[in-house]
């Protein structure tokens, strides 16, 4: 990681580059990143509502790396929930993720969360402690009850018991919930 590599929390002034920098981490020859833009938004319009953990890194002045968590609902009860983290595509492999991850699960742990969810690749996530959520009885049902991706890092103040559906802020509550 280069030492001009600085992890705040994200301004106002930084929504505007933060969304350029998610649109081009997330795009590729088959996706346009559109999805990921529009989690940003929408978790940014419910503001503190969703105790947001938003932080972007910034080296020579230029955002190049952010990430957001807010609360999500774990039956009932509220965790913390990761969405998205993003790194510019020229600054991949540079340590700037992890940068992030590490400032937000510190974050995360100061602010007495009992455990942060987030959907993602377990070979990347696993190095921060992330393990599939279906083992501690958790489920993201977009993605079933046995899918890998859907990764739990549990905190001091873990609470067993907090097991079932989760549901992300930005999603609308369905009937069942």
């Amino acid at each position: 990681m280069d030492d001009a590599l600085t992890v705040r929390a994200t301004h106002p002034d930084d929504h505007a580059p933060v969304l350029e920098l998610v649109r081009a981490a997330f795009s590729d020859a088959t996706r346009d990143g559109q999805e990921e833009v529009t989690i940003v938004e929408a978790t940014w319009r419910l503001g503190s509502t969703v105790r947001p953990i938003d932080l972007v890194a910034v080296e020579a002045g230029e955002v190049v790396g952010h990430v957001l968590g807010a609360t999500g609902d774990l039956g009932g009860r509220e965790v913390m929930a990761v969405a998205p983290l993003a790194v510019a595509p020229a600054h991949h492999g540079r340590g700037v993720g992890t940068a992030l991850m590490h400032e937000l699960l510190a974050t995360a742990e100061r602010g007495s969360w009992p455990m942060v969810l987030l959907l993602g690749d377990p070979a990347y996530y696993g190095r921060f402690g992330f393990e599939a959520a279906s083992r501690y009885g958790i489920v993201y049902p977009p993605v079933g009850a046995d899918s890998p991706h859907f990764l739990i890092r549990t905190l001091r103040s873990v609470d067993e018991s907090c097991r079932g559906s989760f549901r992300y802020c930005w999603e609308p509550i369905s009937p069942e919930d």
